[in-house]
């Protein structure tokens, strides 16, 4: 497993690099897909395995803090290679593959503990599987948070840099962002709902108000807030690229960061 993980690591930090140092020589021009999906293609299938060998012999889900990271980073980067049939998401490499390599080095660090849970516990899947592909889709959201932001930040000092010309528009940027909003949401409404009003069928205990809740109702609410605002008044741009990327830190918050304290800091 840390064989893999180092590979793996090494694989998506070489195709950050060569993402960026294509765009800054050659921009949107003559770019490689192919390459990029002749190294991304097994190392995912490569990735997915690790992950599913667990699961399938042991016929239980593993939620420990690295464990969980890998599966969300393999969760973002097939939403990506699924999404690039349907959308144009040259730019969404230059942060996916560099985070991805970061992730995973911080699970291969900070592995934290290994509890397992049986997966013919049919309402904890369901609670599980939603909140980790709202996580994977918020998170591909937030990146496309970041290229607004520093889109925005190259057109109003009216130079484009050749990360910029790498990019998709603006107003496809932003289009993307709130569409993948609005699918996370209605994940992550389901995952809210089913831990807060029906916990003690999902975990077995009633409901206790602890930083994960709290956490998880505010990223709920600030991505409902955005949704609505969007829908009501065409909100866009600058602020709502900042709370998109403010969201997903509460998200982080709720889940990934308590298992890093408890499992990692606390070691609980």
């Amino acid at each position: 497993m840390p064989i893999i993980l180092i590979c793996l690591i090494a694989v998506y930090a070489g195709l950050g690099v060569f993402v960026w140092l294509h765009q800054r020589k050659r921009g949107e021009t003559h770019y490689p897909v192919r390459l990029e999906w002749a190294v991304l293609a097994p190392a995912l299938l490569a990735h997915g395995t690790v992950l599913l060998l667990p699961v399938l012999r042991d016929q239980v889900l593993i939620t420990g803090f690295g464990y969980s990271l890998s599966l969300i980073v393999w969760l973002m980067l097939m939403m990506y290679c699924l999404g690039s049939f349907f959308y144009n998401l040259r730019g969404l490499q230059l942060l996916l593959y560099p985070c991805a390599a970061l992730s995973l080095l911080l699970g291969l660090l900070f592995p934290g503990r290994f509890i397992g849970y049986q997966v013919d516990d049919l309402p904890f899947m369901l609670h599980v599987g939603s909140s980790l592909l709202a996580y994977g889709l918020f998170g591909i959201v937030t990146l496309f948070a970041v290229l607004i932001l520093l889109l925005n930040r190259n057109l109003h000092r009216r130079r484009l840099s050749p990360v910029v010309r790498f990019l998709p528009p603006l107003l496809s940027l932003e289009k993307m962002m709130f569409r993948g909003m609005a699918a996370g949401f209605v994940l992550l409404t389901y995952s809210v709902v089913s831990g807060t009003f029906f916990s003690e069928s999902v975990f077995g205990k009633p409901l206790a108000l602890t930083h994960k809740t709290v956490f998880g109702i505010a990223s709920w609410l600030i991505y409902g807030g955005l949704l609505l605002k969007h829908s009501m008044m065409s909100w866009r741009g600058k602020k709502a690229a900042v709370w998109t990327i403010i969201g997903f830190i509460s998200l982080i918050l709720a889940y990934v960061g308590s298992k890093f304290v408890l499992e990692v800091v606390l070691n609980h």
